[in-house]
C-alpha cells in the first residue's frame, strides 16, 4: 500500500495505468488511507470514460467526494453528504451503475425511506445530493442523464422564537455572566448563528459605528466562511454595544476572538454554549429553545415592527427572499388589527367619528381672523361665550 504523508496529511500515491494518482485521503490516519487507495484503485479501474460503462454508484461516490465535495465544499457540507452517502444511498443504490438508476428506482428509495419515518425534508436531501453527484458524473462524461426525480411536498418549516417580553428575562436572567450575556445580546438583536458568533474577532465588532462585520463561521472547531459564503454588515443595539463593553472590561479577550474557549483558541465545543443558554432559559422560568432559536426570534422581532421583509433578508444573510418568508406568519396579529380598521369605518358604533376628523382638520387649515367686535357677535346672533372669530377661508364665524 502506497499510504503516506505528504504536505502533513495522509494521501494515498500510486501509479494506474502509467498515470501517478495522488489524492487526500478523507480519513487521515495511515489506515484510513490505506483503506482510501484501495477503494480508489477499484473505483479509477471501472471509470473508463463516455466510451465505456457508466461505474457503480459506490465507486463514483469515493471519487467525486475526493475530486469535488473536498476541494469546493464547507466541512459542514462535506460531512452532510458523506454521511447521507454512507448510511443511506449506498446501501439502497450503491452496487448499481449510474446508468442504471431509474426514476422508478428512485421512487422505491423514496417510499421506502418515508415508511421508516424520514421526514419529507430529510429525503429530499438525499435526492438533491444524488442530483449534484449525477450531474458531476454528466459532466465528466461518465453518464449521458440524470434520471427525473420526484421530490416530496414538505410543510412550512415551524420554529419556536421567544417573544420580546420573554428576551428581556433571558437577557436580566444572564446579564451577571458577562460573556453569555455578550453572546445571547448579540443573537438576539443582531441575529447571528452559532457559528458565526464563534468566528467574531474583534476587529471584526466597531464599537463606535456601532456594527458587527460577519466574515466568517466555526464548524466543529474549524474556522470556514459563512453559509453561502456571503459577507454582511449588521449594525448594534445600544445594548448589545454595552453587554460587549462589560464582557471585554469584565475579563474578556480584548483582541483575538470574541468568545473563545478557556485557552483563549476558537471555541471548539458548540455544547458550551447549548449548555449556557439551557441553564439561563432555566433561570429565567423560560421553555428550551436553541441557540438558534435566538436568530429566529431577531428576525420575529423585526417582522412585529413591520420591517420589510427584504431589510430582514439582507440582515439575516438569506439568498433567497423565500427562506425569510417562513416569518411573514409573525405579524398574523397585525393582520387582525388592519381588518379591525374596516370595521371602524364601516360600524355603526361611532356615529359622529367622521364629523370629528372634519372639524379637525377645519381648524388646522382654516385661518382664523381676530375675534370681531360685540356689535358684530349681536348682528350674527351668536353667545359671546362660544364665539372664537371669523374664518377667513369659509368667510363665517368659526365655534369651538
Amino acid at each position: 500500500m502506497a499510504a503516506k504523508q505528504w504536505r502533513g496529511k495522509w494521501v494515498a500515491d500510486f501509479t494506474l495505468d502509467g498515470k501517478r494518482i495522488r489524492r487526500v485521503s478523507p480519513v487521515q490516519t495511515k489506515r484510513g488511507a490505506e483503506a482510501y487507495e484501495a477503494e480508489l484503485r477499484v473505483g479509477l479501474s471501472t471509470s473508463t470514460g463516455s466510451s465505456g460503462p457508466s461505474p457503480r454508484l459506490s465507486d463514483f461516490a469515493v471519487r467525486w467526494l475526493t475530486e469535488r465535495v473536498l476541494v469546493r465544499n464547507k466541512p459542514s457540507s462535506r460531512v452532510r453528504k458523506e454521511s447521507i452517502l454512507r448510511v443511506h444511498l449506498l446501501p439502497a443504490l450503491g452496487s448499481k451503475r449510474l446508468d442504471a438508476i431509474t426514476t422508478h428506482d428512485l421512487d422505491a428509495y423514496t417510499a421506502e425511506k418515508q415508511g421508516s419515518g424520514l421526514a419529507p425534508s430529510t429525503i429530499n436531501g438525499h435526492l438533491a445530493v444524488l442530483s449534484t453527484l449525477m450531474k458531476c458524473a454528466v459532466e465528466w462524461g461518465l453518464l449521458d442523464t440524470v434520471p427525473k426525480m420526484h421530490k416530496l411536498t414538505v410543510p412550512p418549516p415551524e420554529f419556536d422564537w421567544l417573544r420580546p417580553a420573554e428576551a428581556e428575562r433571558l437577557l436580566a436572567a444572564a446579564r451577571p455572566e458577562a460573556k453569555w450575556s455578550a453572546m445571547f445580546t448579540v443573537a438576539l438583536r443582531a441575529g447571528l448563528r452559532r457559528g458565526e458568533l464563534l468566528a467574531l474577532k474583534w476587529r471584526d465588532v466597531d464599537l463606535d459605528a456601532p456594527a458587527v462585520d460577519v466574515r466568517r463561521s466555526v464548524y466543529r472547531g474549524r474556522v470556514g466562511s459563512t453559509k453561502g459564503n456571503r459577507h454582511r454588515r449588521v449594525p448594534l443595539t445600544a445594548d448589545a454595544v454595552a453587554a460587549l463593553r462589560r464582557w471585554r472590561a469584565k475579563g474578556g479577550p480584548s483582541q483575538g476572538w470574541v468568545f473563545p474557549d478557556a485557552e483563549g483558541a476558537v471555541e471548539r465545543s458548540p455544547q458550551r454554549v447549548n449548555e449556557a443558554l439551557a441553564r439561563l432559559l432555566d433561570a429565567a422560568g423560560l421553555r428550551a429553545v436553541r441557540v438558534h432559536d435566538l436568530r429566529h426570534s431577531f428576525a420575529s422581532h423585526l417582522v412585529l415592527r413591520s420591517v420589510s421583509l427584504r431589510v430582514i433578508q439582507r440582515l439575516l444573510g438569506h439568498a433567497s427572499i423565500t427562506t425569510t418568508e417562513r416569518y411573514a406568519h409573525v405579524a398574523d396579529e397585525s393582520l387582525t388589527q388592519a381588518i379591525a380598521t374596516l370595521e371602524r369605518g364601516t360600524g355603526k358604533g361611532r356615529p359622529g367619528r367622521r364629523r370629528t376628523a372634519r372639524r379637525t382638520r377645519l381648524r388646522r387649515v382654516h385661518r382664523v381672523a381676530p375675534i370681531p367686535d360685540e356689535a358684530s357677535i349681536k348682528a350674527k346672533g351668536r353667545p359671546p361665550d362660544r364665539l372664537r372669530g371669523t374664518c377667513a377661508l369659509a368667510g363665517r364665524l368659526c365655534c369651538t
